[in-house]
């Protein structure tokens, strides 16, 4: 007699005692065979089979995704305006995710086909928030309801600084005939235009222009591409208030050129215009950005001395720009003219406290201690850097979340749960997230956190992390900060750190920074997966790592992803002499990048001063978030790690 895996693994289960009665089924078969079913369903729906579909629906009747077989049937039929069908569904799963996005497919059937009468029955003005579809609204509005409330809601989608949706125009166009479009709206939507730097809307919009705002308009364009125009003083000196918008905007564009220009133009123009005081505020914040992106130090501290202005952007700008140069009396300087809020912040009482030891020594030493030890209460980069400078143990506040094991289950057993869990299963991920963001959307904060435990529970890190988040509570270092797919990292880092310094924890710490644990996670440059790899760096990196690659997709597999991501960051761990920081901005702005700013620096900062003055903001927090979360997780794994490495602190860079 042969036995089949199946069968093998049964008797196994006897034998232990742990199997289930003859005949009966477990959770995990039935599972599997309710999806089975599932798919069966939408393969009838394909086919149009609907008496096969009410079959399975009878056999799914507690399956915590039949709502989508109803969904899929009813959106295979949309073509034909099922009514009774519509409204049924719209009836039971109202207040549902899947009952709001049911709403808008009928809403963008009726919209597209001028059924406006229905249109306006199904329209929720509460929750529809895509303009194609308020367009079609006020279009249906203006046939069949209150055409000055239609109108109303048309300018409100007129006032905007890029082109609509294709769908608003029957009713833009409706309006404008009726006379509701102004010329000052007119004006208004140019301006907006032009700021956005939609230029070809702008042209669009000037030619529904009368000849003298028409002229205006030009002028604005025109000063948009050559702001130095504006040095023509007596050319825009006007009472118009037009051509103080045309001012505001062109000052703000010399800025970007040429700040120290823009100045000696913005006090030309002080004496000829009262501007508002938000408007002026305004400018000499876009002045002082110019001048520190343009590294114009003299001419930042000039403004900011001899203007009654204080922007505290601009202040820390001089703040690290001083660090840069080692010039501790003007750290302190900066620092006590920030926002007293600002000062207190962990980041500004360490660099304080450093600048007291540089510039004193110990004759200042109990106000320095005094300043490290209030950095030190915070679990933060910083706050292990004054801890380490104390000699003293890091501050790590771990507190769980006040849930209680029955709030989770009961939380877990809501309906939009169920539907979310059971579609990250199948590998829905899109619907899933969508299902899940809807069912938390309004809790209140002991719902959040009750939620973030559920998706702990279910292996769901990234929205564990989200719902802490969300609730503001950032104490459940477990919730935060989650070893997630822990055999993998072990397995890997072992693999590869024997001779770097790749260890789990910084593992963890880069993958927790780049995608919060979404193993599906995409960015806006098309990076992917749990460590954010594109996939020419992927590709190349397998080349070499000897790693299994075939597509972009294969990012999306946690044992690919950190192989790969892991492999990478080893690479730039050799290439900087082991320096986790220097690796750490390497994989965020490049290797090559990095090497320049070593270069630019010339080995004469600290450590921790190079750190503060990377150029890059984006760059600055991450390596000092990795840096920190190493230190956190190694503190979940029962360790013990410094923030840096005695080899990181000791060298200049």
């Amino acid at each position: 007699m042969s036995i089949d895996a199946k069968g093998l693994a049964f008797l196994l289960l006897m034998l232990l005692g742990t199997a289930p009665a003859l005949g009966a089924t477990t959770d995990a078969e039935k599972a599997v065979a309710q999806r089975d079913k599932l798919q069966a369903a939408r393969t009838a729906i394909a086919h149009r089979d609907w008496s096969s579909v009410n079959k399975i629906k009878r056999e799914l009747k507690d399956y915590p995704l039949l709502p989508y077989i109803d969904y899929w049937a009813i959106s295979k039929k949309l073509p034909s305006l099922p009514y009774d069908e519509i409204d049924q569904f719209l009836a039971e799963y109202r207040d549902t995710a899947i009952g709001d996005w049911m709403r808008v497919r009928v809403l963008r059937e009726l919209g597209s086909r001028q059924r406006f009468k229905a249109f306006l029955k199904y329209y929720d003005p509460d929750k529809i928030v895509r303009s194609s579809l308020r367009c079609y609204y006020a279009d249906a509005l203006a046939r069949h309801g209150d055409k000055q409330d239609a109108y109303k809601l048309v300018e409100e989608l007129w006032m905007v600084g890029t082109s609509q949706a294709e769908e608003c125009d029957p009713v833009f166009a409706r309006w404008i005939k009726d006379g509701g479009l102004t010329q000052q709206l007119a004006w208004q939507r140019h301006r907006l235009a032009v700021e956005s730097g939609h230029l070809d809307l702008a042209t669009y919009v000037a030619g529904k222009m009368d000849s003298d705002h028409a002229h205006m308009a030009k002028l604005l364009h025109s000063v948009h591409r050559d702001p130095k125009q504006l040095l023509n003083y007596q050319r825009f000196v006007s009472d118009q208030p037009e051509y103080r918008t045309i001012v505001i905007h062109g000052l703000q564009r010399l800025a970007r050129e040429d700040a120290p220009l823009a100045e000696k133009a913005w006090h030309r123009y002080e004496s000829s215009y009262l501007f508002t005081d938000a408007e002026r505020d305004q400018l000499l914040r876009d002045l002082a950005l110019q001048f520190a992106r343009q590294d114009n130090l003299g001419g930042l501290r000039h403004l900011l001395k001899n203007e009654n202005f204080a922007d505290a952007r601009a202040m820390e700008w001089l703040a690290r720009q001083s660090l840069r140069e080692l010039d501790w009396e003007q750290v302190a300087f900066w620092i006590d003219r920030l926002p007293e809020e600002e000062q207190h912040r962990d980041r500004w009482l360490y660099w304080k406290a450093r600048s007291l030891e540089e510039l004193y020594g110990k004759g200042r030493a109990d106000a320095a201690v005094m300043l490290y030890r209030q950095a030190a209460r915070e679990r933060s980069y910083y706050g292990f850097l004054a801890a380490d400078t104390l000699g003293q143990n890091y501050s790590f506040v771990d507190r769980p979340a006040p849930v209680t094991p029955q709030q989770v289950e009961a939380m877990a057993a809501r309906p939009g749960m169920l539907r979310a869990r059971e579609l990250q299963a199948i590998g829905e991920l899109y619907h899933a997230r969508r299902e899940w963001d809807y069912a938390t959307e309004g809790m209140n904060h002991e719902e959040l956190l009750t939620a973030g435990k559920v998706a702990s529970s279910w292996g769901w890190y990234h929205k564990s992390i989200q719902s802490v988040l969300a609730a503001d509570y950032l104490d459940d270092l477990e919730l935060r900060f989650p070893l997630a797919f822990s055999d993998i990292v072990d397995t890997v880092s072992k693999k590869m750190g024997k001779k770097t310094a790749l260890d789990p924890y910084l593992i963890y710490a880069i993958a927790r920074q780049e995608s919060h644990f979404s193993h599906d996670a995409k960015s806006h440059a098309g990076a992917l997966g749990l460590m954010q790899l594109l996939p020419s760096t992927a590709r190349a990196t397998a080349r070499r790592a000897g790693v299994r690659y075939h597509r972009s997709w294969d990012l999306l597999s946690p044992s690919t992803n950190i192989a790969l991501g892991s492999y990478y960051l080893n690479t730039l761990l050799s290439r900087f002499n082991n320096n986790r920081f220097l690796a750490a901005a390497a994989y965020n702005a490049g290797p090559t990048r990095v090497a320049s700013w070593l270069k630019e620096t010339e080995n004469k900062l600290p450590y921790d001063v190079w750190i503060e003055t990377i150029p890059y903001n984006e760059t600055r927090k991450y390596v000092q978030n990795v840096l920190a979360y190493t230190v956190i997780y190694a503190y979940r794994s029962g360790a013990k790690l410094s923030l840096v490495r005695e080899s990181e602190s000791a060298s200049k860079l």
